[in-house]
């Protein structure tokens, strides 16, 4: 394509450049009006020393961070009339100490498909969809599970990221292959569904997953429910969960509270898990929070007991620096997490940074 632009002054002929280069960038000034994609990302990594590692009993290293996996990602949307809008995510993973890729899946199962251990490009999310204005939203992709998205009410900073201080993902799953997606609110009311296809050569399995989920969130009140199933793909294991929680914020304070109960159709194991916590504004810019899990094992008595405590101070809108401990103590049959050497007490901390842009 040529395009001419006309004789005139120097200052027109600027004009008329500076027009078509944004043309070429932004597309139609149309397209521009009803439409708009967005870059956006999260850094997060601490300096953290801990007890009772696996191969190397005191370690002191620079790893992931304590809120946030790191990522970057685009999302965008197009209107098309009526309420109606076009939407697309795509996020992708990755270890910021070393820049690799992550969300790698080593074998096929509860949902998920195999990447022989490669880290994945758009790991996190990669999804497509039509949001309606009243209907709610329908999205197909790799997304995170309904069970996932409730329980993060259920916790003082939502989902942490490091493994040392996260329970509640192990049974829920964080996200899932070939889903579709539905989350619907009006007004306080939400509901979400979800139902992940099979899709792996040589296995003729109706669903992976199906789950559903309710909450209700108004004033200061967030709370909410969710049932989910996974099933397993070369046996009949199916993995049950469900629970209920939420949060209060009673002013400066955040109260956060939920049950999940965890049970496999064919395996005996079963279990309880119990969250509580709270999150102080101790002032504008630092926030305070302890979160505590007690998971207890029915089939085989043991139990896990995790405390964690954060300091986060705001630099900006976008940069904070935090300081956290974290304690872990596994007992009787329970199966030994793989961030520990051996059972007993494991102790933790240390301090983070985080970026977002």
């Amino acid at each position: 394509m040529s395009i001419m632009l006309a004789r005139g002054n120097g200052a027109n002929r600027r004009v008329a450049a500076a027009t078509v280069l944004g043309i070429i960038i932004t597309g139609p000034v149309q397209a521009q009006t009803s439409s708009g994609v967005t870059l956006y990302g999260i850094i997060d990594t601490m300096v953290r020393y801990s007890n009772n590692n696996a191969g190397d009993n005191n370690l002191a290293e620079l790893t992931e961070g304590y809120f946030n996996g790191s990522r970057w990602g685009m999302r965008g949307n197009e209107a098309l009339g009526g309420g109606l809008s076009a939407i697309f995510n795509l996020e992708s993973g990755f270890d910021p100490t070393t820049g690799k890729s992550l969300q790698g899946t080593a074998t096929a199962n509860y949902g998920q498909q195999s990447t022989g251990g490669q880290g994945r490009l758009f790991g996190r999310q990669a999804w497509v969809g039509l949001n309606h204005d009243t209907l709610g939203k329908l999205t197909f992709g790799r997304q995170f599970t309904t069970a996932y998205d409730a329980t993060s009410r259920f916790q003082p900073n939502g989902h942490p990221n490091l493994d040392a201080v996260t329970i509640l993902n192990g049974y829920t799953g964080p996200r899932q292959d070939n889903m579709a997606k539905y989350f619907g609110q009006w007004g306080g009311l939400s509901a979400g569904a979800h139902y992940t296809f099979g899709e792996v050569a040589g296995h003729m399995k109706p669903s992976s997953s199906y789950g559903v989920s309710l909450g209700y969130k108004q004033g200061p009140v967030d709370v909410g429910g969710f049932w989910q199933q996974a099933n397993a793909l070369t046996t009949p294991e199916a993995r049950k969960v469900w629970g209920l929680g939420g949060n209060y914020q009673w002013g400066i304070v955040k109260l956060t509270f939920g049950y999940l109960n965890n049970r496999f159709d064919v395996s005996p194991t079963r279990n309880d898990v119990f969250t509580g916590g709270f999150a102080v504004s101790a002032t504008q810019a630092m926030t305070l929070s302890v979160a505590s899990h007690y998971d207890r094992q029915r089939n085989a008595s043991g139990s896990r007991i995790m405390v964690t405590g954060v300091a986060d101070y705001n630099l900006s809108k976008r940069t904070d620096v935090y300081a956290e401990v974290d304690f872990n103590r596994i007992s009787g049959a329970y199966a030994l997490p793989a961030f520990m050497g051996v059972k007993g007490s494991k102790v933790g901390g240390g301090i983070g940074l985080r970026h977002r842009f």
